[in-house]
């Protein structure tokens, strides 16, 4: 597994950050740091237009300005990206037929509706060359899809499987298409980032058995902060795929045996990811950029294709994509997807001066005051441009207690210094400060030295600090 976190992210940067909540920040964080104006609404439909989606879309509204335009967001899809176009991608039915229209390639099928009878649809499906797949016509997230059916029997059974399992109320039987399968993540007329997926699985080592090697796998894709909440989930899909398959749970795979526990390879379901950004051919890009196209106002959006030896197949297109897989892939290079979006939605702030890559908000403390319902909006102060430059302080002597780290917070602010203060068991006060002007930062050693008046301030040890900084100054609990 690659390094984990991008130069440009941490671990403290993504704590008490979940789900789609992420993509919103991500690209909230991009404009911040190139000095945008950045606001979070709890409900933006005052001031626009721009459509959510999904049942719990606190956290994920805000705004970036530049002082002449502002352009809203719902997680990490902006608004020139138009309603009509998020209608048409979420409906499968109705993007194949843009689709078709475009030449853009895509699989045959036809549609059923859970009051249709079981021979009706049966009928339908006799069109559509076996094997074939079954999914929501307005699904998403790999819910409610079954791979690979290759008789008419199993078809049947699952069809009264989906119908009995799942909320939707339509679904799409289509023609099963093997192959590679990708997820490529489209702007305009450029591709931003494109990785591999490939069905959960485990690699055998002659002694383990595949539920132990679940367990495994799921304990290495913990330590990745995306795939550690999309682990591989031991259920009814995965028991009829492996027993399709002839294989048990209690069976030992060869040593390098791979099993495969999914038909699906979507990253939800357990999939691997792997970054091929930089391999990926131009025939590949085009069929991608021109399913973009296809739709009116599209924009920008990750658009699924599978590709085999004979075909590349478009198999759907996400309006609002999750981006945070690009940014951690379980193997190769990362990919910075808001950069792109940023570029194209403000392309003044292109190759501008920014904030240091070291220097990040408090997105947590946002999301707690927007859930809490506790204020509407919330205005993020405007991100340091330029360079971070960072000091580590030890202040020794009659330091706790005389209200130092309130009196260092103060001085700290009157010089637009960011960084914290802390108690240590010790008795001494730890103070780290950064900001763009180095003479502020290093002459800050002097207001430590100084102090409020009831300090009796021996010694001030000095260090350099070179880890990342959250925006404002605040006093931390004592360690």
């Amino acid at each position: 597994m690659n390094s984990i976190y991008p130069s440009w992210l941490s671990k403290q940067m993504l704590s008490g950050i979940r789900g789609f909540n992420v993509c919103a920040y991500l690209v909230a964080l991009e404009g911040w740091r190139r000095g945008l104006e950045l606001k979070w609404y709890y409900n933006p439909n005052l001031l626009s237009d721009i459509k959510g989606v999904g049942y719990n879309p606190t956290g994920k509204f805000f705004s970036l300005s530049n002082g002449k335009k502002t352009h809203f967001f719902f997680r990490s899809r902006g608004d020139k990206v138009s309603n009509e176009a998020i209608n048409i991608a979420s409906d499968k039915e109705l993007t194949k037929k843009y689709l078709i229209k475009a030449n853009v390639p895509v699989s045959e099928g036809t549609f059923f509706d859970v009051n249709d009878d079981v021979q009706s649809i049966l009928d339908k499906a006799r069109d559509v060359t076996y094997p074939l797949v079954i999914k929501p016509a307005l699904g998403s997230l790999g819910k409610g899809v079954i791979t690979n059916i290759r008789t008419e029997e199993e078809l049947k059974h699952s069809i009264a499987y989906v119908n009995s399992e799942f909320p939707y109320d339509k679904y799409i039987i289509e023609r099963f298409i093997t192959g590679d399968d990708y997820r490529i993540y489209v702007m305009g007329d450029k591709v931003l980032g494109a990785f591999k997926r490939i069905a959960a699985n485990v690699v055998g080592d002659g002694k383990r058995t595949i539920s132990e090697l679940i367990k495994q796998k799921n304990e290495e894709r913990n330590l990745n902060p995306y795939l550690s909440a999309k682990p591989i989930k031991i259920n009814r899909n995965l028991l009829e795929y492996i027993g399709r398959e002839g294989k048990s749970l209690e069976d030992i795979p060869d040593e390098n045996e791979v099993v495969f526990l999914q038909g699906l390879s979507n990253i939800t379901s357990g999939g691997d990811s792997i970054d091929v950004t930089k391999k990926l051919p131009d025939n590949i890009k085009k069929v991608a950029i021109n399913t973009i196209k296809a739709i009116p106002n599209l924009i920008h959006a990750g658009i699924d294709v599978i590709i085999n030896e004979e075909e590349i197949t478009v198999i759907e297109v996400n309006a609002t994509a999750g981006i945070t897989s690009h940014h951690f892939p379980m193997f190769g290079d990362p990919q910075n997807i808001p950069a792109g979006i940023i570029d194209y939605y403000f392309p003044d702030t292109k190759g501008v001066e920014k904030a240091d890559d070291n220097i990040y908000y408090d997105q947590k403390k946002v999301l707690d005051l927007l859930e809490g319902k506790i204020v509407e909006n919330i205005e993020i102060p405007k991100a340091p441009l330029g360079d971070l430059f960072a000091k580590r302080y030890v202040v020794v002597g009659n330091v706790q207690g005389v209200n130092f780290r309130k009196w260092i917070r103060k001085k700290a602010l009157d010089n637009n210094l960011n960084g914290y203060t802390r108690n240590l068991t010790n008795g001494n006060v730890v103070v780290v400060v950064a900001g763009i002007d180095k003479e502020k930062v290093e002459a800050f050693k002097e207001i430590c030295m100084e102090g409020p008046s009831r300090a009796q301030v021996r010694l001030v040890k000095e260090f350099v600090w070179d880890k990342q900084i959250k925006a404002g100054f605040e006093i931390r609990k004592s360690k």
